[in-house]
C-alpha cells in the first residue's frame, strides 16, 4: 500500500531518482575536473649559480598517474614556465644542451597557484645545506635500533625473560581452598 502511493507522486519518483544517480555519480572525479591548474615558473642557472642556462627545458611527472608536463625552451635569462598544471606531486627533471639533470625530491603543485623555483644545474653528487648555508654531504637513512640485528636480539631476550617471569610467578601459585589448611 505505502509503494504504491510512493510511486503514483511524480514528483516523488523523479526526487529519488535524482537521489539515487547523486548516490552512484563518482563526485570525486567531477571535483577534481573543475578544479583550478597551477603553474611553475623560475630559472635554470649554471653550476657557478649566475649563469643562466639557455634552451634548457624543464619537465615534471606526477607521482599519481605519470602525466607529464613540459616547459618551452629557456630565453636568455634562463626563465622558464609551465602552466596549466594538475593540482598533485611531482617529479622534476631539466634537459639541457649538455646533459640531462633529475632531482630526486617531490614537488607539490597546487591549484590556483604560482609555485616558483629556481634551480642550479651543477653535476656530481647531491648536496644538502645546512642551517649556516654550508654544504654538506647528503646524509645517510638512520635506521632505528630495533631494526638491527642487535636491536632484535636484545627484544627476543626482554620477551623470554618476560614470559619466564610469568610462568615462575604462575607456577608457585596454588588454588586457595577454604577447606584446605
Amino acid at each position: 500500500m505505502l509503494r504504491k502511493e510512493i510511486f503514483r507522486s511524480p514528483g516523488l519518483l523523479v526526487l529519488t531518482i535524482f537521489s539515487f544517480m547523486l548516490i552512484m555519480l563518482p563526485v570525486e572525479s567531477l571535483a577534481q575536473a573543475t578544479a583550478p591548474a597551477g603553474s611553475l615558473v623560475g630559472f635554470i642557472y649554471g653550476s657557478d649559480m649566475k649563469t643562466p642556462v639557455q634552451n634548457a627545458v624543464v619537465k615534471i611527472r606526477s607521482l599519481d598517474n605519470g602525466q607529464e608536463y613540459a616547459s618551452d625552451p629557456t630565453d636568455n635569462s634562463g626563465a622558464y614556465k609551465i602552466g596549466q598544471v594538475k593540482e598533485g606531486k611531482y617529479i622534476l627533471g631539466i634537459n639541457t644542451p649538455n646533459g640531462d639533470y633529475n632531482f630526486d625530491y617531490v614537488l607539490v603543485v597546487k591549484g590556483g597557484e604560482m609555485g616558483k623555483l629556481s634551480m642550479a644545474l651543477k653535476s656530481g653528487e647531491a648536496k644538502t645545506l645546512s642551517a649556516q648555508g654550508q654544504e654538506r654531504p647528503a646524509e645517510k637513512e638512520k635506521v632505528s635500533f630495533f631494526r638491527t640485528p642487535a636491536g632484535i636480539a636484545v627484544l627476543m631476550v626482554a620477551t623470554t625473560l618476560a614470559l619466564y617471569g610469568v610462568f615462575k610467578l604462575l607456577e608457585g601459585e596454588e588454588e586457595a581452598s577454604p577447606t584446605k589448611k
